[in-house]
């Protein structure tokens, strides 16, 4: 069996007969339905800044009532309290543990690692140029890709000391002790007992503006002192969720690494199963989709930016 493949976060089962390779379907579908509403929240919040992004928008919308009537629409969700306070970090919190889950069924935790950082580096630079091209924050400084390829980089690790040092693999325990530990520190420093309240700052904007407020924004920001409004997961307490999934993920598949529920590979979850199978590549390509889709579409209509 070949490793897998770090950009996809495939989940692969040995081979089996025929000499196909079989996914843990579980696996998929946990991450298939973050991941989904991520896509529609995206989609929400592009709809939601169309107002400050089109320049002819008062004098066209007026054509169009439905498309106006949506765009507020998409604006109550961005500024919805419940949605951004409990819904999102619960289904974020949800994909994260399956990246957890999933890291111990990889075979290669520390190519996974670097190249997730690798594409998170990317995001950061595309989302910065495109900040300065539309003029309105979009910029990611520590997202979830960034909290994902720091984790299995911080685990990687864990497990080449303990193979190599202790002859052993990485206890279950020890990842559910760390990941309680983080995520406990996490709401104590959201809460205000450790140190000031998190965050202590939204910072909106450039790069630049970032780096005004402080030199040391982006190691703040990872922390989780200083936070932007656009994907912002940071170490504390995310680091946690992810450690507490991959010793959940040891405990169901230390022993069998095979799908727990198998009906589930049945032809009605498919188009799930392949969402969840491809999660970065939809991750880093749904963007890019939904505005070029947007731009054509609205261009058709008289719209101009």
């Amino acid at each position: 069996m070949t490793d897998t493949p770090a950009w996809n976060e495939n989940v692969f089962l040995p081979e089996t007969t025929g000499g196909k390779k079989k996914r843990i379907y579980e696996v998929d579908l946990l991450r298939a339905l973050p991941l989904f509403l991520v896509v529609l929240f995206h989609l929400c919040y592009d709809m939601s800044i169309l107002p400050q992004l089109i320049a002819n928008y008062r004098e066209v919308v007026v054509d169009y009532p439905s498309l106006h009537h949506l765009v507020l629409f998409c604006s109550d969700i961005m500024t919805n309290e419940i949605i951004h306070d409990y819904l999102v970090p619960f289904f974020a919190g949800m994909f994260l543990f399956a990246c957890g889950v999933s890291t111990v069924l990889s075979r290669n935790n520390l190519k996974r690692a670097l190249v997730l950082c690798l594409w998170s580096l990317l995001l950061s630079l595309g989302s910065f140029l495109l900040t300065d091209l539309l003029g309105t924050n979009v910029f990611i400084g520590w997202g979830i890709l960034h909290i994902m390829g720091f984790s299995i980089l911080c685990y990687s690790l864990i497990e080449i000391l303990c193979r190599k040092a202790f002859q052993r693999e990485v206890p279950a325990l020890l990842c559910l002790g760390i990941g309680i530990l983080v995520y406990l520190f996490g709401l104590l420093l959201r809460a205000g007992f450790v140190g000031p309240a998190w965050p202590v700052l939204y910072v909106r904007g450039t790069l630049l503006e970032w780096l005004e407020v402080n030199p040391l924004a982006f190691l703040y920001s990872a922390l989780g002192y200083y936070g932007n409004s656009v994907d912002w997961w940071p170490i504390f307490p995310y680091l946690g969720v992810i450690f507490i999934g991959i010793a959940f993920g040891k405990g169901l598949y230390a022993e069998k690494k095979e799908s727990r529920l198998p009906f589930l590979g049945k032809k009605a979850f498919k188009p799930l199963l392949f969402l969840g199978g491809h999660t970065i590549w939809v991750y880093l390509l749904h963007q890019p989709v939904i505005i070029v889709v947007l731009y054509l579409v609205l261009s058709s209509m008289g719209f101009h930016l």
